[in-house]
């Protein structure tokens, strides 16, 4: 497997020596007949590659052959190329006018040794031509290097995107019926059994992924499971904490982020977020078979979850299915014959065509020789597609390949190495290379396409044409053949991007073909590297990297890349001798240094003179180097998210190859001049402008018409210059996906009229697909924003505060519009046809008119969003037929908004707030049936003419007309005094009430809510029964047996600044996990807390000093104990001595907060049983003193964090010694908690009025 290397690589190396300059090298004597024997070599040895590919698998002395030429070929590449870096440099100092006699005389000694190792080089090169004869390799002259006509096997997107799914429904409907069907135990009793286990087993290449997905997606699956679905890829790295990170992270954790990975801990936040819940856990590609390591990972899963949670698990293992215990394996079966041909044939040939019978029947040849693997019938099938005579099929078919025995597995391997095979050489060096990334790694087309330029995969062989293109024609190929799977499509910066896998076989043998070319290191584990190792990958499974201390011994490495399964930067850094040594490897070519926390970039990365791809993404550097300019051949450079970048390079006209440049979002910095310079440039995602020379600025971009992405301008208002904008010709960049203009600073001239010039000279390209105004002080926007013929292809636009635009003109015609978002623009009044024509529109019978009004405005638009317009009164459009596709709609803050087009047939959320025009709300929500999501806010002016009834007749109205509704929220209702019943709303599952200052009562909850809120509802007093009994009230409620009608599922309760609440019941709320009792000063009593059998997080407080007792601990004293609560926030009564014992036995408890307790003035001795707590804060408590004993606190092994602030007393008892040569024990208190790994003590008192506000804001904060 060596020609892909020598093919695929010698070829294009010697291309590139060639096109290098030979008059450049020719300055010394002797070195361009050097190059040409170079040259003359490579072409003797390139006609005998292929049979020696063939020979060198049974002959060890042609693979060691092919080995030393490699090699050879590689290093003749490296000297070349470090020759013609002095022939760029010389061309950038002459440009910069820098350029004189010393530098000329100062590139001489680079050049003779150049022309030294150019004749070790030939004379090595010479040798291994001799040696060739020796072998008497077969001579063909037919070798070709020819990309296959792509577009014309395939369509431009389906082959990527359709599913290539035969055979496997009845496998599927048989595991979703075992998922959903539950075990038959009651939902409020805790699981009398452990979590079912099902195995998807079969080989390699059968489909199990494919399966598991197919199954994952199933709509009565995710209907069963909700949120809780987790898919995690195990894959060979079997680490036990790690696939609970995963899980964790999943889930959407915040404890995915923690710093410690110890397993005790992980096992706490698995506690956290799993307890009590029914949960779907695919574990894909597993193949470890360590029975302890099986349980120590399953086990947290069994323990915390709740009767009929489901863990799949698919594998190629029979043993790992015996080893994890599975309820139930399904040994997924070769496909049919049938279904392969099926499969075959939609991979072979083109949708639509006229089939060759003669082809259909040798397809149906190699099908039988699948012998029913998809993976193999998929490769081969899109293998075909490329291949057209009935000759090239029969080779096919009688390969010898498929003579491997009896072993399915092999057979797999050797069709994805035939496919390899029939690759094009330069396709196959771009396919190996992908080794580097790990295993169902996401690749995006962007990444991967400039990994490859960097590397000189992508050359350029005719006129017009472009790297990128070329790279973006092999993704195709290689999505043909099924080395590439599409995984995902995504809205960047960039535009619509794509995203591939690998099948792990696939995988497999693109490391087996790099192997002695590509390394991945897992965490720096293997120290060993050899010498000739071109490519590294430093692949961290946890948050400390490393990078290895021999990693200087790669002395030819050219690509040097970071992999993490974490999002996030790390947090520790061992590179400090490693680094160095790192950019000591002068072939390097890419260097990623992501989300490293770097300060400082050492001055040696300036002697990377190779340097393409350099990423620094996420780290906190400082400042870059001035050596930095000397990288002239970068096409990369990745600065984004470097929020403490203080400065950027003040020109960039050294980086003359650049292509790509991000450094958004640096909002400290002014950007670099030069761009003029950088003709290649595609990628700027922003030019922030300078005062002094903004007009000067703008117009480098005139000749940069190859920009793409997505370009921010900021500072516009510095330019005052009409012909400076149209120099920078936005309309000539045919390729920008995004455009943000922003005017925020600047003086912008008082001519108004002059400003809307400004934006007119700023016409982007008719196929700019997003659009972004901003601070624009113009009376009007541009005449082009509103033509369908400027901007076709228009699909977001966003308008934001232009305070002086007083009127928006029509943008329904606008044909490809999907979002448009009106913000902050406080003088906007119209939007919509010209306000001095609606009479004449409204009045006019004309044969235009009539076919306006038929015209179809905003066609495609599903997004609209209308906030913050104080003055806006009216939108009006003249045509029938207006937003048939809208989804969303959102109007805030426009209290004189009188009237809108009112047609929306297809809103599933709606929000509307501070719109005070009664009528018009109603003309507006009065024909809408399909609401998933409804927010109503209340105006300013509801009291003028309204009534409670009125109001409640309303919202009820508005709530019986959309059955569908998920999500339900209500602020600002004044009048309002009982909420409207909602017991038809069947699928609501979340209720949020705020700020309805008349509310007395809120129906019970309906079988469905699952959140409910209720916040600054001062009259509020509880929620009524179904017999119309109130919460809150005698007489008492149903207990915890009563039927299942007087139980309710919600999950999370929140009542907060309702001081009527005298007493909150809880004996229906059975699965409640989340309970906040917040400002509700008039609670006198609370029951039915002990019996949330599911409870984990508790807020409570602050009470009535008036009450004779503390109605936490009444509620914790009237029956069993609360085992499952896992975070407790008490405070708020100072009449409160001691805390109440029965914390004590909370065993599951993790964080503690107390506050606002100013009787006390210590903390139990009983604090020691504590054993699970993590974090303790304590909080204005003015007068506790003393924590403790020493014994006591020891005892608290798992505290990490102890956070006291307004603690007067206990703050000075708690002061560390000082730091003067170690001298001194500290405070008296400073003994029991100087082993806490954090103790943060706050130096600032407050006073008693704000005590209680910032304790549950720096409370709320903690826990998040």
């Amino acid at each position: 497997m060596a020609e892909e290397i020598l093919v695929g690589g010698v070829e294009e190396i010697v291309k590139r020596l060639v096109s290098l300059g030979i008059d450049e090298i020719g300055l010394l004597r002797g070195v361009k007949e050097d190059v040409e024997k170079l040259q003359t070599i490579f072409t003797h040895i390139q006609l005998v590659l292929q049979d020696a590919d063939k020979r060198q698998v049974g002959d060890e002395r042609v693979k060691l052959w092919l080995q030393k030429l490699k090699e050879a070929a590689y290093d003749a590449e490296d000297i070349l190329a470090e020759f013609g870096f002095d022939g760029l440099r010389r061309q950038v100092l002459a440009k910069t006018k820098v350029l004189n006699l010393f530098s000329c005389f100062a590139s001489l000694p680079l050049k003779f040794k150049t022309a030294h190792s150019i004749q070790n080089i030939t004379k090595r090169l010479k040798d291994i031509n001799e040696e060739k004869v020796s072998f008497g390799f077969n001579i063909d002259n037919t070798a070709e290097n020819v990309i296959p006509n792509v577009e014309a096997a395939r369509e431009t997107t389906s082959l990527v995107n359709e599913s290539d799914v035969f055979g496997r429904e009845t496998d599927k409907v048989k595991i979703v019926d075992m998922l959903i069907s539950d075990p038959g135990s009651s939902s409020t009793e805790a699981p009398t059994t452990t979590i079912s286990i099902v195995t998807i087993l079969g080989l390699g290449g059968l489909g199990k992924t494919t399966l598991a997905q197919l199954v994952f997606n199933d709509q009565r699956v995710k209907e069963h499971f909700g949120s809780m679905m987790i898919w995690v890829c195990v894959s060979e790295d079997f680490a036990v904490t790690t696939i609970w990170l995963k899980i964790l992270k999943e889930i959407g954790s915040s404890s995915a982020q923690s710093e410690s990975s110890s397993k005790q801990e992980l096992q706490k936040k698995l506690e956290k977020e799993l307890i009590g819940k029914k949960f779907l856990v695919v574990l894909d590609d597993c193949w470890h078979k360590d029975l302890d390591k099986w349980e120590d990972l399953i086990l947290p899963l069994k323990v915390y979850g709740a009767a009929g949670s489901k863990v799949v698990v698919t594998t190629r293992e029979k043993n790992v299915a015996s080893t994890i215990g599975s309820s139930y394996t399904h040994d997924l079966q070769l496909l049919s014959n049938d279904q392969c041909l099926m499969l075959f044939e939609s991979k072979a040939f083109v949708q639509g065509e006229t089939k060759n019978s003669n082809l259909v029947k040798i397809g149906e040849e190699i099908v039988k020789k699948c012998r029913g693997v998809p993976l193999a019938v998929k490769v081969l099938g899109g293998l075909m597609r490329s291949k057209r005579t009935e000759q090239e099929w029969l080779v096919i078919r009688d390969g010898e390949f498929w003579e491997v025995g009896g072993d399915v597995q092999k057979q797999v391997i050797e069709i994805l190495k035939l496919s390899y095979n029939n690759l094009p050489p330069k396709v196959r060096q771009c396919f190996s290379y992908c080794s580097i990334f790990p295993k169902d790694y996401e690749i995006g087309k962007n990444q991967v396409i400039r990994l490859w330029m960097a590397q000189g995969f992508l050359q350029i062989s005719k006129e017009g044409e472009l790297m990128e293109d070329i790279g973006e024609e092999f993704i195709r190929i290689l999505c043909m053949i099924s080395f590439f799977q599409f995984e995902d499509e995504r809205v960047t910066d960039e535009g619509t991007e794509s995203f591939y896998k690998m099948h792990d076989l696939v995988h497999d043998v693109a490391q087996h073909i790099s192997r002695f070319e590509c390394k991945d290191l897992v965490d720096a584990k293997d120290k060993k590297i050899n010498e000739n190792i071109r490519h590294i990958s430093l692949i961290s499974n946890n948050k400390t990297l490393e990078i290895p201390n021999c990693i200087n011994k790669a002395k030819k490495l050219r690509s040097f890349y970071l992999f993490s399964s974490y999002g996030d930067s790390y947090d520790r850094l061992k590179v400090t001798t490693s680094l160095p040594k790192l950019l000591q490897l002068r072939f390097l070519r890419v260097l990623n240094l992501s989300r490293l926390p770097l300060k400082e970039l050492p001055s040696s990365i300036g002697r990377l003179k190779l340097l393409k791809y350099l990423d620094l993404s996420w780290s906190e550097i400082e400042r870059l180097p001035s050596t930095i300019f000397n990288l002239y051949n970068l096409h990369t450079f990745n600065l984004s998210n470097c929020e403490k970048l203080s400065e950027l390079p003040k020109s960039v006209v050294t980086f003359t190859q650049l292509r790509h440049f991000y450094v958004y979002p640096i909002m400290k910095c002014e950007s670099p001049k030069g761009f003029n310079e950088l003709t290649f440039l595609q990628t700027l995602d922003i030019l922030k402008l300078c005062a002094e020379s903004a007009s000067e600025h703008i117009v480098e971009l005139k000749h940069l018409n190859y920009l793409g992405g997505t370009l921010r301008l900021q500072n516009l208002g510095y330019v005052n210059d009409v012909e400076a904008m149209e120099k920078a010709n936005l309309m000539g960049k045919k390729n920008l996906y995004g455009l943000d203009m922003d005017w925020e600073s600047g003086t912008q001239e008082d001519n108004v009229s002059h400003r809307v010039e400004l934006l007119e000279a700023l016409q982007p390209h008719y196929n700019l697909k997003d659009l972004r105004i901003q601070n624009f002080q113009g009376l009007e926007l541009p005449r082009w924003m509103t033509n369908d013929f400027a901007l076709p292809n228009l699909v977001n636009l966003r308008i934001y505060g232009c305070q002086k635009c007083k009127e928006i003109k029509s943008l329904g015609n606008l044909s490809s519009l999907r979002e448009l978002v009106i913000e902050s623009m406080d003088s906007l009044r119209h939007i919509g046809e010209d306000h001095r024509d609606h009479q004449v529109a409204k009045s006019s019978t004309t044969t235009t008119t009539s076919s306006k009004a038929a015209a179809i405005l905003y066609p495609r638009l599903e997004e609209l969003s209308i906030c913050f317009v104080p003055n806006l009164e009216e939108w009006f459009e003249n045509s029938a037929s207006i937003f048939p596709k809208l989804r969303v709609l959102e109007l805030r803050r426009c209290p004189k908004l009188r009237s809108m087009p009112n047609h929306f047939p297809k809103l599933q959320d709606l929000v509307i707030d501070e719109v005070n025009n009664t009528d018009m709300v109603r003309s507006i929500t009065e024909n809408i049936t399909s609401l998933t999501a409804f927010s109503l806010g209340g105006s300013s002016s509801s009291s003028s003419s309204s009534s409670s009834e009125k109001e409640e007749e309303e919202v009820a109205r508005m709530l019986g007309k959309n059955e569908l509704l998920e999500s339900l929220a209500v602020s600002g209702l004044s009048l309002m005094r009982h909420f409207p019943d909602f017991s038809g709303l069947q699928f609501l599952r979340s209720l949020d009430i705020s700020d309805c200052e008349a509310l007395e009562t809120c129906p019970h909850p309906s079988s469905s809510l699952k959140d409910l809120n209720i916040s600054s509802c001062p009259q509020f007093q509880g929620f009524l029964s179904s017999n119309e009994e109130q919460i809150g009230s005698p007489p008492p409620p149903p207990s915890s047996s009563s039927s299942s009608s007087s139980s309710w599922c919600v999950e999370s309760l929140s009542l907060e600044d309702c001081p009527s609440i005298l007493r909150l019941q809880l004996h229906g709320f059975t699965q409640l996990q989340e309970l906040t009792v917040l400002h509700c000063t008039g609670l006198q009593s609370l029951e039915g807390l002990q019996s949330l059998r599911n409870i984990g997080s508790l807020w409570i407080g602050p009470f009535s000093e008036e009450l004779d007792h503390f109605p936490f601990l009444d509620a914790m004293e009237m029956g069993n104990l609360i085992s499952s609560l896992r975070s407790l926030s008490i405070f708020g009564w100072s009449r409160l001595k001691s805390l109440p014992e029965t914390i004590q036995y909370l065993s599951r408890l993790e964080s503690l907060s107390i506050g606002a307790f100013n009787g006390m003035a210590d903390l139990p001795e009983w604090f020691g049983k504590l054993t699970s707590l993590e974090n303790l804060t304590i909080g204005g408590c003015k007068n506790i003193m003393h924590l403790p004993s020493a014994n006591e606190m020891q005892k608290l092994t798992s505290l990490r964090k102890l956070e006291i602030w307004d603690c007067p007393l206990l703050k000075e008892r708690c002061k560390p010694p000082k730091k003067r040569c170690g001298l001194g024990s500290g405070s008296s208190e400073w003994h029991k908690i100087s082993h806490i790994s954090e103790v943060d003590i706050d130096e600032e008192d407050v006073d008693d009025s704000s005590c209680l506000s910032r304790l549950v804001n720096k409370m709320r904060s903690k826990v998040g």
